[in-house]
């Protein structure tokens, strides 16, 4: 129901934000974009990695929880392997995430209509968002979770902040949605943390903490997640070891990162989109206490905060990549769409446009760093040619049959496996991944193989070493546009040995 005059609901109302026309508009060219993405673009080094897990089911994996893995192998089974097998899932979860980022919105403005488009055109006009719902990776499931686990967890302490007992169904919903969102990836943690900050904060909620219920809905987040406890028993911690020791005592030894924030936020603030960040920290209107709308930003606030804060003093110690904060700006969006600042608004569209844009052509023509040469861009780059390397690793099983599959990094690995449509490729790698659960060596002992190379991980003594003698069958040159993107060398180890 809106606010009747007068009412505490909203201390003014908002003024007028982007028109619904031109919201619609942006839409309709976001929307276009995303569709030339999932359907032109190769897949990247990631989305291979995460379908690979898919062709081999486990409780739980090594970088992260199993839920887009799972969603993988059956897409696979089901459609095969393509590119839409591959992103059907986050064309589903983008509607999803869409519908409530729409009623979020909606729910802050129940009488502008233009509330949910505009939400919906901010949200995938940042480019940080645009990226993380379109990859097939775990961020897709991860940003459809925490949103539905937020708007119920927000309908129910409204309801109770109101003088009611709060629907049991939402807050049970909320917590099975959290479940979902942990079994996606770890950081869901902090959406938990960021509830518990705002019931221990506000005295009309703090007696939840002695209603059975809250409890029951944390059981039930936690039995969802079960199948990474139990995986992570069964291996030692080993996924928990690999984020929390590994990635930080690297060699080792962990040194002091002055600059580690600096490198973490300003990325950051650039992806989100500085126009959406400027419109969405600084209120237009100040909510009324106890309305709906002052409860979605004291959430808002903790769930961007808490990540924040914890990413932002880990880069101290360890590299802290941007896009893991993704889910600190979330609830963010939809009270920016509805708190006015239509310049900023209009700015953030501009500016998300012409970088989706580039986003989609880097992705599906060519990327723009293949004009400087002397920008490291492997990870773009090394999405093309493996059309050709699939044709001249298939040439050369033809004269040697026996021979396995195997590759110097797990990305490269990743990506061979999905243009061969093979489940069994072997990783030599000093760096730890998920390939190493697969292929055990003592099977492969005696074996030829071949092995696919690149510049980042070239041949090498150490890597040499596992075969009895190595020789280098061709090189693979990838090629868009004219330009030389990526090169790739196709060796043949004879009579595999394990470790040197």
């Amino acid at each position: 129901m809106s606010a009747a005059p007068g009412s505490p609901e909203l201390r003014a109302a908002p003024p007028p934000g982007l028109s619904p026309r031109l919201a619609w508009g942006a839409l309709a060219a976001l929307a276009g974009l995303r569709v030339a993405y999932w359907l032109l673009a190769p897949p990247n080094a990631d989305e291979a990695y995460y379908w690979l897990w898919g062709r081999h089911p486990a409780l739980s994996y090594l970088d992260h929880p199993p839920l887009h893995a799972w969603l993988q192998g059956l897409a696979h089974a089901t459609l095969g392997t393509s590119a839409l097998a591959l992103r059907l899932g986050p064309a589903l979860s983008t509607l999803g995430t869409g519908w409530l980022l729409w009623r979020l919105a909606r729910r802050l403005a129940p009488d502008d209509a233009g509330a949910g488009p505009r939400a919906l055109a901010l949200a995938f006009a940042s480019p940080l968002l645009a990226m993380l719902t379109a990859f097939a990776w775990n961020d897709h499931l991860l940003l459809l979770g925490w949103l539905l686990s937020s708007w119920l967890s927000l309908e129910f302490l409204d309801e109770v902040q109101r003088g009611k007992r709060g629907r049991t169904t939402l807050l049970l919903g909320a917590g099975l949605a959290l479940g979902l969102a942990g079994l996606s990836k770890y950081s869901a943690l902090f959406l938990g943390g960021a509830v518990a900050v705002v019931i221990t904060r506000d005295r009309r909620l703090r007696h939840l903490w002695r209603d059975p219920r809250l409890w029951l809905a944390a059981a039930l987040a936690l039995l969802v997640i079960s199948p990474v406890l139990l995986w992570n028993g069964a291996h030692g911690g080993a996924s928990f070891r690999f984020h929390l020791v590994e990635r930080v005592a690297r060699g080792g030894q962990v040194g002091l990162m002055p600059l580690g924030p600096v490198r973490f936020l300003l990325p950051l603030a650039v992806a989100v989109g500085p126009l959406l960040a400027w419109a969405a920290l600084p209120p237009a209107v100040t909510p009324a206490p106890g309305s709906y709308a002052a409860l979605n930003r004291s959430l808002a606030l903790a769930a961007l905060l808490l990540p924040t804060g914890f990413f932002a003093a880990l880069s101290l110690l360890a590299p802290a990549l941007y896009y893991w904060d993704v889910v600190g700006w979330l609830l963010l969006v939809p009270a920016a769409a509805v708190g006015g600042r239509p310049r900023l608004q209009r700015g953030h569209l501009a500016f998300g446009l012409l970088a989706v844009a580039l986003m989609t052509a880097h992705a599906t023509l060519l990327p723009l760093t293949a004009f400087t040469p002397a920008v490291q861009d492997d990870d773009s780059r090394m999405t093309w040619g493996w059309d050709e390397v699939a044709a001249a690793v298939r040439q050369a099983q033809a004269d040697r049959p026996g021979a396995f599959l195997a590759a110097s990094d797990y990305r490269s690995g990743a990506s061979l496996a999905f243009a061969l449509d093979e489940a069994e490729v072997k990783v030599l790698s000093r760096r730890h991944s998920q390939f190493e659960g697969w292929l055990a060596a003592p099977t492969l002992a005696g074996r030829d193989a071949l092995l696919v190379v690149e510049a980042r991980e070239p041949m090498e003594p150490w890597l040499a070493g596992h075969f009895a003698a190595v020789r280098r069958l061709r090189t693979v040159e990838a090629r868009r546009l004219g330009l030389e993107v990526k090169r790739y060398e196709l060796w043949l180890g004879e009579r595999f040995g394990g470790a040197p």
